[in-house]
């Protein structure tokens, strides 16, 4: 029987976790994991009727997709962050219109430090 450790990390900890660090595909997937969720929701909201009862359960799962989407997308953020070991404090950029666009496109492009840093010893793992 494996341990934790010989496994790997967990779903749990990747989408919602927010200690160590994360490279640049795990970082892509989640949010085009998210991306997908919310298209798929919105996509059964704009097909179903306003009149049909489905389209409030359409509206609620839209809603509580994109909260939990964005909490989890700012955990992804802030494991990057840690990644390319700045301060946390960029993820600001995120959230100012004129630059978010640039910023997300410079985290998912930006290598991350080779080595240890100050959030942990290897990617895609929790700080040890």
């Amino acid at each position: 029987m494996a341990t934790v450790e010989e496994q790997g990390p967990s779903l749990t900890w990747l989408f919602f976790g927010w200690s160590g660090r994360l490279s640049r595909a795990p970082f892509a997937l989640g949010w085009a994991f998210w991306l997908m969720l919310l298209s798929a929701a919105l996509t059964q909201i704009v097909m179903v009727p306003k009149e049909d009862p489905s389209f409030l359960f359409w509206s609620f799962v839209f809603v509580g997709v994109g909260i939990a989407s964005t909490v989890s997308s700012i955990l992804l953020t802030i494991k990057r962050l840690h990644d390319m070991n700045l301060p946390v404090a960029l993820i600001i950029c995120l959230f100012i219109p004129a630059i978010s666009f640039f910023a997300l496109i410079a985290f998912l492009v930006w290598p991350g430090t080779n080595g240890a840093n100050d959030y942990g010893r290897v990617p895609n793992r929790p700080k040890d």
